[in-house]
């Protein structure tokens, strides 16, 4: 199994459970955040989306799979005629079926992972190109409906003022350059003051830099954007983006019933529906209307400022805490293998009554080992005891070309040309194992080993 493989392996598997928590734990404190003021929940949910991005890295190259691969060679183990019909060979074939199972299953997880980014990757090129072209083919607005623009707009930089035929609803592109693009077929139907709340809700995008957010939101969170969590927070950050730019319009505007109103209307008109513009941020994005003309026409007591501090608090305890188990978690899957890691290493004779007949070095070596394996030729009884032991008529010893910590202990493995041999070390206590030789007959003890002090 390649090394990048397995650290994509670990890394969605920590995604996977660790997005999930975060989510859950975001989804629990949703009604309480939903007290405070709309730029806050925004911030909130931006905050959550953050973590769930970086935790899962963190904690997989924090806990990087303990591994180490150098070149390698032979366990010579012929089998004696007088002893079990089993033969060593049926051994390998084996034990190649066992060893490819896993790292199998894990290929085919990756690459579905790869096909579901390329996806996602795709669809976002998309968004981009017809956001390109909408701005491209988009007319500048009549001087008048452009007065009417500025007394809402007090932008410290040029905006520009663009309809189109092309969208249903008006939308806000641009980040270095940003425009406010309106849909044509609605200008002679608006009134002036929705035009004012059109510009200040468009307006509120700019001020607020959302539109930079949201790109920045879409390309971190492709690689999981799979995930239902990601999906859950990304939805509450449209949601409550709009909230926020609600908000600073009806300020603006100075009626919020009035505006409230204009959002029904401008409902109504547009007949909205999801559109295919990935990346633009359109008034009516969050599929949220209804909440956000509760808000606007409700009388709300504001949360107080020792309740919102109160509120963060207990939000910086819990995610902290969350963060802290998270990272346990991702400790825990390597603490069998890692704790142990060190007693494996030094100089360990195989035993067969008393004596040693092949002789294995492990040297840490980083976070995994090397070291040598002198060869040997072994024979079973029927019952699965050795009933023969020797070292190889060639006793030169053949260097380990992969240890790696696995659950049950340490998995190495030994090649001759085409041939690989594997066995598996588990610790007894600090100077005595047992070596497993991987797909030997079922019924095989365990290779007897001691350490030399």
């Amino acid at each position: 199994m390649s090394v990048m493989r397995e650290a994509l392996f670990d890394l969605l598997f920590n995604a996977f459970l660790q997005i999930g928590f975060f989510a859950i734990v975001a989804a629990v404190f949703s009604p309480f955040v939903a007290k405070a003021k709309a730029k806050h929940q925004h911030s909130f949910y931006l905050g959550v989306l953050i973590l769930c991005l970086a935790a899962p890295v963190i904690n997989t190259l924090w806990h990087t799979h303990r591994s180490v691969v150098v070149e390698k060679s032979p366990l010579d183990v012929p089998h004696e005629t007088e002893a079990s019909d089993h033969h060593f060979w049926n051994w390998k074939g084996h034990s190649q079926t066992q060893d490819q199972l896993k790292p199998g299953i894990q290929s085919v997880i990756v690459a579905i992972w790869g096909v579901l980014v390329l996806y996602r990757l795709i669809h976002f090129g998309r968004g981009i190109r017809r956001v390109r072209r909408l701005r491209r083919d988009a007319s500048q607005l009549s001087l008048a409906e452009i007065g009417m623009a500025r007394s809402t707009i007090h932008a410290s930089r040029q905006v520009a003022l663009l309809k189109s035929t092309d969208i249903a609803d008006p939308v806000t592109v641009g980040v270095l350059r940003p425009a406010i693009l309106l849909p044509s077929r609605l200008m002679p139907a608006l009134q002036e003051h929705e035009l004012s709340a059109i510009f200040a809700h468009e307006y509120a995008h700019i001020r607020r830099r959302d539109f930079l957010i949201h790109i920045l939101c879409e390309v971190l969170s492709l690689p999981v954007a799979w995930h239902p969590g990601i999906r859950y927070l990304m939805s509450k950050i449209s949601q409550t983006r709009e909230l926020a730019c609600d908000e600073y319009a009806a300020v603006q505007l100075g009626k919020r019933r009035l505006y409230a109103r204009t959002l029904l209307r401008l409902a109504s008109l547009c007949l909205h529906a999801p559109n295919a513009n990935a990346v633009g941020l359109g008034i009516f994005d969050g599929d949220n209307l209804e909440v956000r003309i509760m808000r606007l026409t409700e009388k709300r007591s504001p949360i107080s400022r020792a309740g919102l501090a109160g509120l963060v608090l207990a939000i910086s305890m819990t995610f902290g805490s969350s963060a802290l188990l998270a990272h346990a978690m991702s400790l825990q899957a390597d603490a069998g293998s890692s704790n142990a890691t060190p007693a494996f290493a030094g100089t360990w004779h195989w035993m067969f009554k008393g004596q040693s007949f092949a002789t294995m070095i492990l040297v840490r070596n980083g976070s995994g080992f090397s070291g040598s394996v002198t060869g040997s030729r072994i024979a079973l009884d029927d019952d699965g005891e050795l009933s023969r032991a020797d070292p190889a008529d060639n006793s030169a010893p053949s260097p380990i070309t992969r240890a790696e910590m696995e659950v049950h202990g340490l998995h190495v493995t030994v090649k001759d040309g085409n041939e690989s041999f594997e066995f598996n070390v588990t610790l007894k206590d600090d100077t005595h194992a047992e070596v497993h030789p991987v797909g030997a007959p079922a019924n095989m003890k365990p290779i007897q080993a001691e350490k030399a002090l």
